[in-house]
């Protein structure tokens, strides 16, 4: 009797252990299966995002290169901070403040409409009652802190996606008047200065947003320039060519500093040409990298370390500092929403060892690797002009 018993207890200890066994199998199995189903999400597109970058980085060194070479870049200027002055004048986006009412940048009444430099040209409006002496005294300035020096105090954590901005705009509507002007009064050199001057200041904000209204504000100089029939012949504005080669580079900068790109790769891009775009694509790219750093940095430790090795050399202003200090991560309550939103709930009680790198890699996948603009650019045996060529 106590034979069978034990007997018994044997059998039903028996299917026990091969129940639970079983049962632990088909958890791996789901685990697995759902881990490989995780990753056919975002892995073939982050593949051929990495795809894309490696192949396209000797023509992204080769047309930086070019356009490291306009006289632009190579123009005297000092490397002091027009942030005390310029973040004073200008008008914010909300919830930054407006404009002063004592700001040199106060348009009167009868040039505030919004106009192409063709259309205030025919017009003829009169600019006599325009000081443009702020315009000299920004040329002793060489960059433009757009976190330091501020009449208000960012939100933190830090997200640069929905923080306030200046008005831009104001600077280039202010570079057509002062192209008028100096066509009006023959003093189109003087004027060309002051306005590739402004174009400087925004480029060395280190944001995507101050790169393209520098071009677009160089644009506006090479429209004055085709305005006129008998222009002087030393003064040479930036062609468009190099305008167009300008707006490449920058967006595709972004793409070359993002986490999921080789960092041998990243590395190159950074530096060929000068590295003119290299601070620009880092805080475009920290921006996000920052933002998914409790998820994404367990499996891209060596980009991550990349990035803090590059922050050791440091960039002309404080964006990026301000970004890897003070960020917002997918951990935080952003206070503003915007395009990185407040992580749900659900998502905050999943187990982030097993999930969070396919969060990470999902989100990743979604967002735009604009390298395209650059992929269109003509090849051809034009050489842009070089740095010793007079402005």
């Amino acid at each position: 009797m106590r034979l069978n018993l034990r007997k018994a207890r044997g059998s039903v200890a028996r299917v026990l252990v091969w129940l639970i066994s079983g049962i632990v199998l088909l958890v791996v199995v789901a685990i697995v299966g759902l881990d490989m189903f995780m990753r056919s999400k975002y892995e073939p597109t982050l593949d051929a995002m990495r795809q894309d970058v490696t192949a396209h980085l000797d023509l992204f060194c080769q047309e930086q290169t070019k356009l490291a070479a306009d006289p632009w870049f190579h123009e005297p200027r000092t490397e002091d901070d027009a942030g005390p002055l310029l973040n004073r004048w200008m008008e914010w986006e909300r919830p930054g403040p407006p404009m002063p009412a004592d700001s040199p940048l106060q348009l009167p009444a009868h040039l505030k409409e919004k106009k192409t430099l063709e259309e205030w040209f025919a017009l003829n409006p009169d600019v006599s009652s325009l000081d443009f002496a702020w315009m000299r005294e920004l040329q002793g300035f060489g960059r433009w802190d757009l976190v330091r020096n501020l009449p208000f105090k960012h939100e933190e954590p830090f997200n640069m996606m929905t923080a306030s901005v200046p008005n831009f705009i104001a600077l280039l509507e202010w570079s057509k008047f002062r192209m008028l002007q100096g066509m009006k009064s023959g003093q189109t050199l003087e004027a060309g200065r002051d306005v590739r001057h402004l174009a400087w200041l925004s480029y060395r904000t280190d944001t995507l947003l101050g790169a393209m209204i520098a071009n677009a504000i160089l644009g506006t100089e090479r429209k004055a320039h085709a305005l006129m029939k008998e222009p002087p012949a030393q003064w040479r504005p930036m062609s468009q060519e190099q305008g167009d080669r300008m707006k490449a580079v920058f967006w595709a900068s972004m793409a070359f500093s993002n986490i999921n790109t080789p960092v041998a790769v990243a590395r190159k891009a950074r530096s060929c040409g000068s590295g003119i775009s290299r601070c620009h694509g880092l805080v475009e790219a920290s921006n996000s990298a920052r933002y998914l750093q409790p998820l994404a940095e367990p499996v891209y430790r060596e980009a991550y370390a990349e990035i803090q090795r590059e922050l050791a050399t440091p960039c002309s202003t404080s964006m990026l500092t301000m970004l890897w200090q003070h960020g917002v991560t997918i951990e935080d309550r952003p206070p503003s929403g915007g395009a990185m939103p407040d992580q749900p709930e659900w998502m905050r009680g999943l187990p982030r060892r097993y999930v969070g790198k396919h969060i990470a890699g999902v989100l990743m996948s979604v967002a735009s690797q604009n390298i395209d603009l650059l992929k269109k650019l003509p090849q051809g045996q034009a050489t842009p002009a070089s740095a010793e060529t007079m402005p």
